[in-house]
């Protein structure tokens, strides 16, 4: 999920003024994410047999358009606010290392955003997350998708 350049992926982030706790909470999320996708890599035997079966890879990146940060942070926010009826939520830093880490820095345009639009970006996500799980990011997936 990086590309090597700097260690926190895509977005080349940490260096517009975030603090050093946001880049060592993003660095343990990248860790413990890596982890879990290196258990992922590995064969899992067959209950039955204890022959090994292929485990089915992940995408290496969110595969979206490119787009500008604006019109992503847009539809971000025009999906999380849908139907809502009380206060908008509030995500914790865990939702929003999460949503950094998975969801923003894997965008394609990442590298050309501000952290200011990153960072939007990440609470809208977090939200979208917060709302609806893992359907709240397959909803913005398609809709980033349908731009195109």
């Amino acid at each position: 999920m990086t590309d090597g350049r700097d260690g926190y992926g895509r977005g080349g982030h940490g260096q517009d003024g975030q603090d050093g706790q946001g880049r060592d909470d993003e660095a343990t999320a990248r860790r413990l994410i890596a982890s879990w996708l290196a258990d992922e890599a590995e064969p899992a035997p067959v209950p039955s047999t204890g022959a090994q079966r292929p485990v089915a890879a992940l995408p290496a990146a969110w595969v979206v358009p490119e787009a500008a940060a604006r019109e992503v942070v847009a539809t971000a926010r025009r999906l999380a606010l849908r139907g809502l009826a009380g206060a908008r939520p509030t995500p914790g830093a865990d939702h929003l290392v999460l949503a950094r880490v998975l969801v923003v820095d894997e965008h394609p345009s990442a590298p050309t955003w501000s952290e200011r639009e990153r960072a939007e970006l990440a609470e809208w996500v977090a939200i979208l997350v917060l709302r609806f799980g893992e359907e709240g990011v397959e909803r913005l997936t398609a809709a980033l998708a349908a731009r195109a």
